[in-house]
């Protein structure tokens, strides 16, 4: 990268990438501060293998992925702490780390549950990002890492260097070329946003293995040889901004809802209240993101370990387009004659394509009745005010922990989400 690229690159409004460091296992030590200091894991769906995990942990020789039921077996490992993964609670705290960040700079852009890009005026940038990593720790508890940067793809490199030496803020806008150019010749391209295996693999077929490479790289070769996406990314680590923040390239172009069973179902009756209560999720979803589906794909598997592997699916098409739970979960039930009684399966889940804006597709051969919309918008109210447990779609509506739900042995209390779990202040 010449002086002259950097020198330009900098006139650009700086970008700082806001990260919360192990998300899941720092809001388990917000909820309770007893784990602070101590190895803890949170662990994946039915509590199967370690998903985030502390530096106490990492320390120990936990691996992202370890399963659970081999880590409690290991002597030097008697001390680490595992929680289920309390999700109602990591949404909660998701929205209000992003919702202070928003309370720093008008243009944020959510990135994932536990990022954020924030827009950065040029007087004093570094300033204005400790302002809010401060704010997000005050009101949420939740500490961040951050990286600043004249284009998102550096301040992501930037934030990934800060925490690997262990700091709170690396800002790459006051840095020389000589220096900026030297952190990407030390980060190899697969650690690059965005950059996967397989474009690694490519990329080194032209002797790009670093980001430095990938940085000096003919952009042009780029597009032409992979995409538009992977030409973004090279020209920003060069220093040409080429995503603001808030750009958004693709609209969201299918929904999935696919979870492992806590226990086997083997009947039409008990699968029949499974996929209505996953119907009923991915249409939640669905409405909070302001679409309807035109196509919905279910399926239902046993496990691949079995010798008599069984797996079903069946499509649906929806006309006109809809987003109306009692429309979904109809559909769903389209594969339960294709079961086969007595055979145990552990896996379901429900696909909605061909997505589009509510309404944005009328049809004059069917007419949606405004009662059906109105119930539908009820038992979301009903959902969001007094929680997901407390009203339901037929069977799934009564109270108690199904058979085959996700196991979450343990579960920290949803002391933010639950009024009956809030916490007490001494």
């Amino acid at each position: 990268m010449s002086d002259v690229s950097w020198g330009l690159a900098n006139r650009s409004r700086p970008i700082a990438l806001v990260d919360v460091r192990c998300m899941f296992v720092s809001v388990e030590r917000v909820l309770d501060p007893r784990l602070q200091g101590k190895p803890v894991i949170v662990l994946s769906n039915n509590d199967g293998c370690a998903v985030s995990r502390s530096d106490e942990a990492k320390q120990l020789g936990v691996a992202m992925g370890d399963p659970w039921f081999k880590l409690r077996e290991k002597p030097h490992l008697v001390d680490l702490i595992a929680c289920s993964s309390n999700y109602e609670e990591y949404g909660a705290f998701s929205s209000r780390f992003h919702d202070t960040l928003a309370t720093v700079s008008a243009d944020t852009e959510t990135y994932s549950v536990d990022e954020a890009f924030v827009a950065l005026p040029h007087h004093e940038p570094a300033a204005v990002a400790a302002t809010a990593q401060s704010r997000v720790r005050a009101w949420t508890g939740l500490p961040t890492a951050a990286g600043i940067g004249p284009t998102k793809t550096l301040a992501k490199v930037a934030q990934r260097h800060a925490k690997a030496i262990g700091v709170d803020l690396v800002d790459l806008t006051t840095w020389t070329s000589r220096d900026v150019d030297e952190l990407l010749t030390a980060t190899p391209v697969s650690e690059v946003w965005g950059i996967g295996s397989r474009l690694t693999a490519g990329l080194a077929g032209l002797g790009i293995v670093t980001a430095a490479d990938l940085a000096r790289a003919d952009a042009g070769v780029i597009r032409r040889r992979w995409s538009v996406v992977v030409e973004r990314t090279a020209r920003e680590l060069a220093g040409v901004p080429c995503q603001p923040v808030g750009f958004t390239p693709k609209d969201r172009q299918q929904l999935m809802y696919s979870r492992m069973l806590g226990q086997p179902v083997s009947t039409r009756s008990e699968m029949r209240s499974v996929l209505t209560q996953y119907a009923a999720t991915a249409a939640r979803r669905l409405r909070a993101h302001g679409l309807e589906a035109a196509l919905l794909q279910v399926w239902i598997s046993s496990s691949r370990f079995r010798d008599d592997v069984a797996h079903h699916s069946a499509s649906v098409a929806l006309d006109p387009a809809t987003s109306d739970p009692l429309e979904l979960i109809t559909a769903a039930r389209a594969v339960l004659p294709r079961m086969r009684d007595g055979h145990p399966y552990n896996r379901a889940g429900i696909l909605l394509t061909g997505l589009s804006p509510a309404g944005g597709q009328p049809s004059l051969l069917a007419e949606v009745d405004p009662r059906r919309r109105a119930l539908g918008d009820a038992v979301d109210d009903l959902t969001q005010r007094y929680g997901r447990e407390a009203i339901g779609w037929g069977p799934t509506g009564l109270r108690g922990r199904k058979r085959w739900d996700m196991r979450r042995e343990r579960l920290s209390p949803a002391r933010t989400t639950r009024w009956d779990q809030l916490l007490t202040a001494r």
